[in-house]
């Protein structure tokens, strides 16, 4: 009996072409992008994706095929697609000088610590093209500074100017245009951005960048990958060489990420295409350029592995940016966050993806369009029905799949995580609202209240939906016991709570919310004896009664800025 072939491995975390290629991992195909890149001729090519979606593989692939070196790799690149695209593009493979610069490990708490460790990289770069300080050609001043920079002695000015030496050098050497590939260009400078050193780091790049990019004669071209664009005055100031490929452009849109095809390709090969429909509604969702459909794929990969649906790509990053940047936001930002996680679409946004942290670092409230550029860049959010208007780029967001949704449900979960208001805190207040313990609940829920919205942009014209996402958020941490439904039909209309009990012996609760237009007590009342009479007028409990729960505690909420006042019933259903 023939034996079973031996699968492939699946490449978690092996980010190196040729590992990858010679460890007989499972290669989804992109070397197209070798083809597009010789295609494209513009000088410098700017392409930002979201994190863990093939930009390091990518760029080293890209090194692999075009570095000349004394080793012949083209058999890395014969069983793929590229090789079956003719001469024109198989006569380049092996043909160049190549200056290969990573960043994506530059996460320093410092400036001081940041340079340190780019004058690494960069000194390192320096170190694999030693042989340049044997050729005669090569002047003695040169030699000196690639010699300070081999040996991370340079001072801010020569660092500054190493990639224009280098490259040069490089040309005078082989006789032949350099390719420069840069990955991860942004990581120093959102990390800059986190620990308050923005402004030095931005002006480090710009020069780095600028003298080694804009202009230069020994250039045949740039790949440039990163997350973010930052903005364009920034860094990219008087580029005119530089062609930017973004989630939102259609160039390079099916090259990062797997698309619906080589997922699918994927599950059949490791015998899980039963699996497809749950993989899309947790996978699933991004859209690049006018309408191709990409997957995650480091998610992908570690669920083939690990044969379980939880989040994994949400997992791998601390997500600073974003959790600094949402807890800033005002009560608007918050109401419009409930409705993307409720399943519902932001209509007509304006995107721009000129990233400039700059509006976030010197505003007391983000801008909503740097914060969803900022989010759908990032990979957090989805687009749809993409257009322009008056030459703006618009379209509708949504939250592309159900690992993101855990995500924002664990960032607003997280709200209540301060000093002053422990886990165990929570965990006392909605073990006393769903025992129906509601005078307890009241004295914890006005000082939780006092304390986390002394985080939050909490004025007068606060709307229902900014509470409705502070109580969603606070009803995370019962989750496994209860099922919570948001504004969803029951009896004659939608309440805005509904806390279902997976045991039908315990107490379920519905809840409704109201504000009111001051802080006086007899106004606020009045409020809560309306949503009271609305909860029972309408048979909310109506959801409650049909799950087999006899008993239910109705419950009003009334806010007005940082005060509350609640009334409630406890009825037999």
């Amino acid at each position: 009996m023939p034996e079973t072939p031996k699968l492939k491995g699946i490449p978690i975390g092996i980010d190196d072409f040729r590992d990858l290629k010679e460890s007989n991992g499972y290669f989804v195909d992109k070397s197209l992008f070798i083809k597009e890149v010789i295609d494209d001729i513009s000088k410098v090519k700017l392409i930002t994706r979201p994190r863990r979606f093939g930009k390091t593989l990518n760029i080293s692939m890209l090194r692999y095929f075009f570095e000349k070196t004394d080793e012949d790799l083209s058999c890395l690149f014969k069983d793929l697609k590229i090789w079956r695209e003719g001469d024109t593009y198989t006569s380049q493979q092996g043909q160049y000088p190549v200056v290969n610069l990573s960043f994506k490990d530059v996460k320093d708490m410092t400036f001081d610590e940041c340079f340190e460790n780019i004058k690494h990289v960069i000194g390192r770069e320096f170190r694999r093209h030693k042989y340049l300080l044997d050729c005669k050609d090569i002047d003695e001043f040169d030699k000196e500074m690639y010699t300070e920079i081999k040996n991370e002695k340079a001072d801010k000015i020569r660092l500054k100017n190493s990639l224009y030496l280098l490259t040069s050098l490089l040309r005078e050497y082989y006789k032949k245009d350099v390719i420069v590939l840069i990955d991860e260009y942004d990581t120093p400078i959102n990390q800059g951005y986190i620990c308050g050193y923005y402004e030095e780091i931005i002006d480090f790049m710009r020069n780095f960048l600028g003298g080694g990019l804009k202009g230069n004669p020994s250039l045949k071209t740039a790949v440039i990958t990163g997350i973010y664009r930052v903005a364009k005055e920034s860094i990219f100031s008087g580029f005119n060489n530089i062609e930017v490929s973004s989630i939102l452009q259609n160039s390079f849109a099916d090259k990062f990420g797997f698309t619906e095809k080589e997922v699918e390709d994927l599950l059949k090969y490791y015998n899980m295409y039963s699996e497809i429909n749950d993989v899309k509604a947790w996978y699933n969702g991004y859209v690049f350029g006018d309408d191709t459909v990409i997957y995650n794929p480091w998610s992908i990969l570690n669920f083939v592995k690990q044969k379980k649906l939880q989040p994994y790509w949400v997992n791998t990053s601390s997500n600073d940016i974003i959790r600094n940047i949402i807890t800033r936001t005002g009560s608007n930002v918050k109401e419009k966050l409930q409705i993307l996680m409720e399943g519902g679409k932001l209509k007509d946004i304006t995107i721009n993806t000129d990233t400039n942290f700059r509006q976030i670092l010197y505003t007391n409230i983000t801008s909503e369009d740097v914060l969803w550029s900022l989010l759908l860049v990032s990979g957090y959010l989805k687009m749809e029905n993409m257009h322009l208007e008056k030459g703006r780029t618009k379209c509708d967001i949504t939250i592309p799949d159900m690992e993101i949704t855990v995500l924002f449900e664990d960032i607003i979960s997280s709200w209540f995580r301060n000093r002053e208001v422990s886990p165990d805190k929570v965990k006392e207040l909605l073990s006393n609202l769903t025992d129906g313990d509601i005078e307890k609940f009241k004295e914890d829920f006005e000082y939780l209240v006092r304390k986390t919205f002394s985080y939050f942009d909490v004025g007068e014209d606060a709307a229902e939906n900014f509470y409705h996402a502070f109580i969603l958020g606070l009803l995370v941490n019962l989750d496994g016991k209860y099922r919570i439904k948001s504004n969803a039909e029951s009896g004659d209309g939608r309440p805005d709570v509904i806390i279902i009990p997976n045991d039908p012996s315990k107490k379920g609760v519905v809840m409704e919310f109201k504000t009111a237009k001051s802080g006086q007590e007899s106004v606020m009342e009045e409020k809560a004896t309306d949503a009271l009479e609305q909860i029972s007028k309408m048979n909310y409990s109506d959801e409650l009664k049909y799950s087999g729960v006899n008993e239910v505690v109705e419950i009003a909420i009334v806010f007005y800025r940082k005060k509350t006042y609640i009334k409630h019933n406890i009825k037999r259903i």
